[in-house]
This record gives C-alpha cells, sequence and structure tokens, in this order.
C-alpha cells in the first residue's frame, strides 16, 4: 500500500512578509501544490494521504479555500485522506457534508482509530485533545502495521508513545522535513514531513512530501517527493576583497547565476571589506527583485578597520579608535564599535 505522509501546508496564508501582489500569487501556489498532490495521490496508486495537521492556517480562512480545497480531496477518490488537525486549525469548522474520502480525528475528543485494509491502521487525535487522549495509554494491535499522526513538537510526549506497537508516527508543525526518520523504540520510527512550499526565508531548502509503501507488514520504500512551485534559496556571499558597489554586485551575481529565476533569493553578504566600501544594499536590492520573483538582502559584513591607520590621526576619528583600542574585548564586539563609531562620527546613517 502506497501512503502519503504531509502536513503543514498552511493554506490560506496572509504571507505578510512579501508584498501584497506576490502574496496573492503565493497563496494560490500553496493551493495549487496542495492540489497537485492531490492528483499525484489519485494518478499513482496512493490508498491514502495522512495530512499531519495545519492544512488550512487559520480557523477563520476565506470560505472559498475551504470549498476549493475539499473539492480537490472530493476528486481524489478513491484515495483516502485522513486530517488531524493542527495548532492554526484545531477549531476549523466546514459548512455542508465532508467529501466521502475524507476522514477527521475528532471523534470522542481523544484516540481515534481507522482500517486502512491489509493489515494496516491509521490512529491519530486532534491538537487540542492531547490532554484527553494522553490521559488513556494508547493501546494498538501487535498484529498489524500501525501509524500514528499527531500535529505538535515538544508538547508530544514521545516516550508515552514507545513500546505501544506504533510502526510509523507521522507528526506534523516543524516545516523543515526529516530526511531520515528517527527511532522511536525498538519497533517504531517517527518523522516530521515538513511543509509542501516554503513561506517565507525562515524556510530554505526543499520542500515536499514522503511517499511510503507499506507491504507485508513492513515499511519497504520510502521517497522525498516535491511539487513546489518555488524554491527559497540562501546564498553566503564573501565581500571582503570586493573594492566597489559594481565588484559586491558582480559577486552576488555570480553566486546566484545558477538560481532559477522563479525562485526566492536570500543574499547574506558576509566577509571584512574595507571600512569605505559603498554597498549600497538598496540598489543591489532593487537589481536582485527584477532577477527572481522576490529577493532579500541580509548585510553581516564588518569593515576592516585597521587601528594602525589612526596611529597619528589627530581627529576625533583617529581619538576615537584608539580609545576603543584601549580596552580588551572580544574583537568582533570592537569591530562592530568601530564600524559604528566612525559612521557616528562621519555623518553616515547607522543601521543597529
Amino acid at each position: 500500500m502506497k501512503i502519503i505522509h504531509t502536513g503543514d501546508v498552511h493554506i490560506g496564508s496572509a504571507l505578510r512578509s512579501l508584498p501584497p501582489e506576490k502574496a496573492e500569487i503565493r497563496k494560490r501556489e500553496i493551493f495549487e501544490s496542495f492540489a497537485a498532490l492531490t492528483r499525484y495521490a489519485k494518478e499513482n496508486g496512493v490508498s491514502a494521504v495522512v495530512i499531519a495537521g495545519d492544512l488550512f492556517d487559520e480557523n477563520g480562512v476565506a470560505p472559498h479555500w475551504k470549498k476549493e480545497t475539499l473539492a480537490c480531496i472530493a476528486a481524489a477518490a478513491p484515495v483516502r485522506f485522513f486530517y488531524v488537525s493542527g495548532n492554526h486549525d484545531n477549531a476549523l469548522e466546514f459548512s455542508g457534508v465532508l467529501p466521502e474520502n475524507l476522514f477527521t480525528f475528532s471523534h470522542e475528543h481523544g484516540w481515534y482509530s481507522y482500517d486502512l485494509g491489509e493489515n494496516i491502521t491509521i490512529t491519530g487525535a486532534d491538537s487540542c485533545n492531547f490532554a484527553q487522549a494522553f490521559a488513556t495509554p494508547l493501546r494498538l494491535p501487535q498484529s498489524k502495521y500501525n501509524i500514528v499522526t499527531l500535529h505538535g513538537s515538544n508538547h508530544i510526549p514521545l516516550s508515552a508513545l514507545a513500546e505501544r506497537n506504533v510502526d510509523y508516527l507521522a507528526l506534523g508543525h516543524i516545516h523543515k522535513p526529516m530526511p531520515k526518520a528517527e527511532k522511536l523504540d525498538f519497533r517504531g520510527i517517527y518523522r516530521y514531513c515538513g511543509c509542501p512550499e516554503a513561506r517565507g526565508f525562515d524556510e530554505v531548502g526543499a520542500r515536499g512530501f514522503f511517499l511510503l509503501e507499506i507491504r507485508g507488514g513492513r515499511l519497504v520504500d520510502e521517497k522525498f517527493l516535491s511539487l513546489a512551485k518555488r524554491a527559497v534559496v540562501e546564498i553566503r556571499v564573501e565581500i571582503t576583497a570586493c573594492q566597489t558597489y559594481l565588484d559586491v554586485e558582480n559577486a552576488v551575481m555570480n553566486a546566484t547565476a545558477n538560481v532559477s529565476s522563479s525562485d526566492m533569493v536570500k543574499v547574506v553578504l558576509c566577509g571584512n571589506p574595507r571600512a569605505e566600501l559603498r554597498k549600497d544594499t538598496s540598489l543591489l536590492l532593487a537589481r536582485l527583485c527584477e532577477k527572481f520573483f522576490f529577493a532579500k538582502i541580509e548585510d553581516i559584513s564588518r569593515p576592516y578597520i585597521d587601528p594602525r591607520a589612526f596611529e597619528n590621526d589627530l581627529t576625533e576619528r583617529g581619538e576615537f579608535v584608539r580609545e576603543v583600542g584601549r580596552y580588551e574585548m572580544d574583537e568582533a564586539f570592537r569591530a562592530e564599535i568601530l564600524e559604528v563609531g566612525l559612521k557616528a562620527l562621519g555623518g553616515e546613517e547607522i543601521d543597529l
């Protein structure tokens, strides 16, 4: 039996870190990525899709997102979808009748199990029902392959699920996928699936879902697949050797040459360039936004300031540098003080 483990889709997310016009595009793409997953499941013989919480970004998500999402699930029949709520959508309400192939875990406010066939079960508890669920020890049949799904991180007591005949613990909440599942106990493993689409620059790297194949009571194959519309890429660019703004721009453009124009790119400027180097991050950001769907620049570079160059400087700048040099401190902190102080003395804008 083929089973997909996904979660943290966050359909309807506001995406406030993006400009409004870009946010609207990404909202639609996040939904379309989930729709593509439902089609993939139907076209590739997947029997069940486990959604480990936060299918929607909030309980008050616009009604049209709910309607379109449920329509995608219904159209994917006979694939069955098993949806445990997350911390973002734990009180979500649907109007009308749910698709016959969508199964939830709000029953009796605790653990609830479904039989998938082929001696496989799936058990879960909504995120708002953890207290009730863990108050009653989980009992699973030893003779079956048991999948358990939950949404949460440090408030899920993994130790309480050990030695309960769990074979695969399908978790949601942490948005970075775990390429390799970790041991739960002598029998079971657990994994966070990550999110299928990155929503911001804190979600760098591959995003997708896991395709599991269970046969004869064993997990015989697992693959990480991606249907993401765009990736979020972070690139560090060393600018120590740069002498002019044009050098900085060329270094950045060369470093991002192999990045797809459809991606979102975060460029981190680093190194110790000369203090007088003009970086002009506003102009550089405009260049990047022309090249990519969206871009961001973070400047963590610190100017190289040689105190020896100020030994005979009788100006306020020289006195400031010599005064800072009289104190013992971490060299990185000293460089930061010198940078801010020299900028202030030179009448430059200070970005703290």
